[in-house]
């Protein structure tokens, strides 16, 4: 599996807390808005939880920092009240396994009922909807 896209972002939301100032500052850096960022590193989160490389709660705890920078005033302020739809998304999969729902009885597994499912899907439904990438050459590479 490929590294963390905004590598400094990952680490910092691995501890449960994204400061909207560091995701500012790697926007302006990088000249890439904030929603894309978040964007882009909830799918490496989805990916990496798909592929075991990062435990349910892993995911769970970046996912839940994702959100929170995501959803904070200054971002809203910053981009219109935009919710990026793929990081909303990859944070309601694993939020869904966070919890018992109506009706499930003690022996679900909320993470294999929901999130699993909820991720695979997620990924299916973007890996058939991407887009060839055009390479240096211009020949057309995924």
């Amino acid at each position: 599996m490929n590294s963390a896209p905004f590598p400094e972002l990952f680490q910092e939301a691995t501890s449960g807390v994204v400061p909207y100032e560091l995701l500012s500052r790697i926007s302006e850096e990088t000249s890439t808005p904030a929603p894309e960022i978040v964007d882009a590193l909830s799918i490496y989160v989805a990916r990496a939880y798909a592929d075991g490389k990062l435990s349910f709660e892993e995911g769970d705890r970046v996912m839940n920092a994702i959100f929170s920078a995501s959803v904070s005033e200054k971002f809203w302020a910053d981009y219109d009240r935009t919710v990026p739809p793929t990081m909303l998304a990859v944070y309601q999969a694993f939020d869904a396994g966070e919890y018992f729902h109506e009706g499930d009885d003690m022996c679900t597994h909320p993470e294999v009922k929901y999130t699993r499912p909820l991720i695979e899907k997620l990924l299916a439904e973007r890996s058939r909807d991407a887009q060839p990438i055009a390479a240096a050459d211009g020949y057309a590479g995924r």
